[in-house]
């Protein structure tokens, strides 16, 4: 009987320590590569592949505990964004919340979470966030569209920032697949709405310029965006 005690309780070690693997990733800094997904695409010779390949930084992982972790991402690759809104993404990710499971569409895929800001604001803060977030005109012209649509200027808000990282099992590679801001209206009870009222996708403001409308290579980066660990080169067998 305490054999099969022992032996149970090593089945659900070893069934964790198996799921936190699993769901482990790499601390370091990550550097946009040219994928579909995570699948290398373009040239993969060092000189044609870096002749093409935009040198960002997209974001680093830093370890914070046994099982947890810290995403900071690279806001000045935002370069449409005002320095007070790069500024206002970078305070949010100070307190952060992180949590890893499989991917329900494809198992053998773990999504790494990071919610950076969970909190009801009201439309001026609103306002404030929108004008720093974007000095594209396409973008501040559909922001105030959509504002135009509120009748009730004491309209309150529930503010949501959050990062997906997912890994698509490729070693040392991470796939941007979300990094947003969506501000979900609430009603008279303080409930949210299911849809957003208005979405910042700062991932597509990332990716806009890491190619040319024109390259072979915009198609790749339309639905999310790859990063590499980068890995000190090896001088092991260099010569004297």
């Amino acid at each position: 009987m305490q054999n099969r005690k022992r032996c149970f309780a090593l089945l659900i070690l070893f069934s964790f320590l198996n799921i936190s693997a699993a769901q482990a990733m790499r601390a370091g800094d990550y550097y946009y590569f040219i994928s579909e997904r995570c699948e290398a695409r373009g040239p993969q010779e060092p000189e044609k592949k870096a002749a093409v390949t935009p040198d960002i930084r997209l974001f680093d992982i830093v370890p914070a505990g046994i099982s947890d972790y810290y995403v900071k991402m690279n806001t000045r690759a935002l370069v449409d964004y005002a320095e007070e809104g790069q500024r206002f993404l970078d305070e949010l990710a100070k307190k952060q919340a992180y949590t890893a499971g499989q991917s329900a569409d494809n198992p053998q895929e773990t999504h790494h979470d990071f919610m950076l800001q969970r909190e009801a604001i009201d439309l001026a803060e609103l306002i404030r966030t929108l004008n720093v977030f974007s000095q594209r005109q396409t973008d501040t012209g559909y922001f105030y569209k959509k504002l135009l649509t509120l009748a009730d200027d004491t309209a309150r808000f529930k503010a949501v920032t959050r990062v997906r990282l997912t890994d698509t099992g490729v070693e040392n590679a991470l796939y941007l697949t979300t990094f947003t801001s969506e501000y979900f209206r609430l009603d008279d009870d303080g409930n949210a709405a299911e849809t957003a009222f208005i979405t910042v996708d700062h991932a597509k403001a990332i990716a806009r310029h890491l190619h040319r409308d024109d390259s072979p290579y915009a198609s790749y980066v339309k639905k999310g965006v790859c990063a590499e660990k980068w890995m000190p080169a090896d001088t092991s067998e260099q010569g004297d």
